[in-house]
């Protein structure tokens, strides 16, 4: 089972959003974890650590703040760092 379609739509519009920053921003990351098939999982592990961020910038109605964005790109890069 699709553990994304378990998501509440908020959520859900949270998950999409980190997997639209994490392409655009980590693209080799990105394309290592689809294809080892851990993309689905780093993602909702990421949730938790960003939901604070969305509460704070207004997010989905200020999705397109340039220091939302920046944010997020911040807590992945420290989670990544945490991977290795």
């Amino acid at each position: 089972m699709n553990a994304v379609k378990l998501l509440e739509p908020e959520d859900r519009v949270r998950y999409d959003y980190l997997r639209l920053v994490f392409e655009e921003e980590f693209e080799e990351t990105y394309l290592q974890f689809l294809i080892s098939n851990i993309l689905c999982y780093e993602l909702l592990n990421l949730l938790p650590l960003c939901a604070s961020l969305f509460d704070e910038f207004g997010f989905p109605e200020h999705e397109d703040s340039r220091l939302l964005g920046y944010a997020i790109i911040g807590t992945i890069a420290e989670y990544l760092e945490g991977e290795k």
